[in-house]
């Protein structure tokens, strides 16, 4: 039996989102939640997850998604103050890094802030900390991000990135000297992907994953608010995804591979 967490990064993103992952979550069929505390609707939209976990019978992890490109707004003073109303795409924080030029300081008060509002909102540590866009894999985003976890009262379990893999033995060592554990990464869910896509991925693409590792997907339901932020493509690709996962054949494919979600 191998067991995989399977994880939503993106709690907060749309009501539409927000709910298909509170379903999933209720059916024992999600390992994780990543909250995106930046999102404006993370002050509604904290109650009903920490109700729905409650609720359920088996273990959620519910962490942070830090976030640090698109159109929110930074937490911080020194990030509003650096980046205006939106934070910057993710090339600016790969370039800045391999420059050398990535400010540290700023980046360390927003990583600290949104902490903050996860644990003042939802009022208990993060299980895991995960950086979108992939940003842990640019080493300098992920000395910080690794810093101010370890701050924590109770330090979070961090997820490697999914790309950027010849620095992975550099983190997990940066990770263990800080006193903090990695969480492996294996292959996500396609996105976009047909139900074929979907069914191979369970099939054959989590062969040789290791135990315990993450597998991220993005499972939603199309509301105004995801309408007017993503493609029709991504929509219907989460739409997919959400049917998939609430499906009996995943259920059964789980079975047939001796697959444990927790």
């Amino acid at each position: 039996m191998r067991r995989i967490l399977l994880t939503a990064p993106d709690y907060g993103l749309a009501f539409g989102v927000d709910r298909a992952q509170r379903e999933l979550v209720a059916a024992g069929l999600l390992s994780a939640v990543g909250c995106m505390v930046v999102s404006d609707l993370w002050t509604r939209e904290y109650l009903p997850l920490r109700d729905t976990v409650d609720a359920a019978r088996h273990e959620t992890r519910v962490g942070l998604t830090v976030t640090l490109c698109g159109p929110h707004a930074p937490l911080s003073g020194a990030a509003r103050e650096r980046f205006g109303e939106t934070f910057p795409g993710p090339f600016w924080w790969r370039w800045r890094s391999a420059l050398r030029l990535l400010p540290e300081e700023v980046l360390a008060a927003e990583v600290d802030a949104q902490f903050h509002r996860f644990e003042d909102y939802y009022q208990r540590p993060a299980d895991f900390v995960h950086v979108g866009d992939d940003l842990m894999a640019v080493p300098r985003v992920a000395q910080v991000v690794l810093r101010q976890a370890s701050q924590r009262a109770m330090p979070p379990q961090v997820i490697a990135p999914g790309k950027g893999r010849r620095g992975l033995r550099a983190l997990h060592r940066a990770a263990e000297a800080l006193g903090l554990e990695v969480r492996p990464r294996g292959p996500g869910f396609p996105f976009p992907g047909a139900q074929a896509d979907l069914r191979a991925h369970v099939w054959r693409g989590l062969n040789g994953v290791p135990d315990g590792a993450v597998v991220m997907c993005q499972p939603g339901e199309a509301d105004d608010r995801l309408r007017r932020s993503e493609p029709p493509v991504a929509q219907a690709a989460r739409a997919e995804l959400f049917g998939f996962l609430k499906s009996e054949e995943f259920s059964l494919l789980l079975v047939e591979k001796d697959i444990f979600l927790y």
